[in-house]
């Protein structure tokens, strides 16, 4: 399944900014590795976008990479079933997407952190 993101916040600027949007693919669908940015759902924090830094046999380590982003020990491992799904493309032209939301109407956003 594919979702569009907005991004909220700056915890991984500079490689993503308030306001950008990405495209994300199921976790499903993907193996994931150190180094993918991934989306999940933090019981504490809600939903995030982190980048992996190490994987581990029962999950994964991750963190923002803006040096004010919370940090992976605040986060603690993050199990494969909080993980929504990996970012496989930052989108850049807003002008398309919101094209896109004027045609799709049905089609949801959600703003991940």
């Amino acid at each position: 399944m594919l979702k569009i993101l907005k991004i909220k916040g700056i915890s991984m600027s500079p490689s993503l900014s308030e306001g950008d949007f990405v495209l994300t693919l199921s976790r499903k669908l993907v193996k994931l590795k150190p180094g993918d940015i991934i989306t999940f759902y933090h019981p504490k924090y809600g939903f995030m976008i982190k980048k992996i830094v190490q994987k581990l046999e029962t999950g994964y380590h991750v963190e923002g990479t803006h040096i004010m982003s919370t940090d992976r020990k605040s986060i603690g491992l993050v199990k494969p079933d909080m993980i929504e799904g990996k970012v496989i493309l930052k989108i850049t032209d807003k002008k398309t997407i919101y094209e896109f939301f004027a045609i799709h109407q049905g089609f949801q956003l959600n703003k991940v952190y």
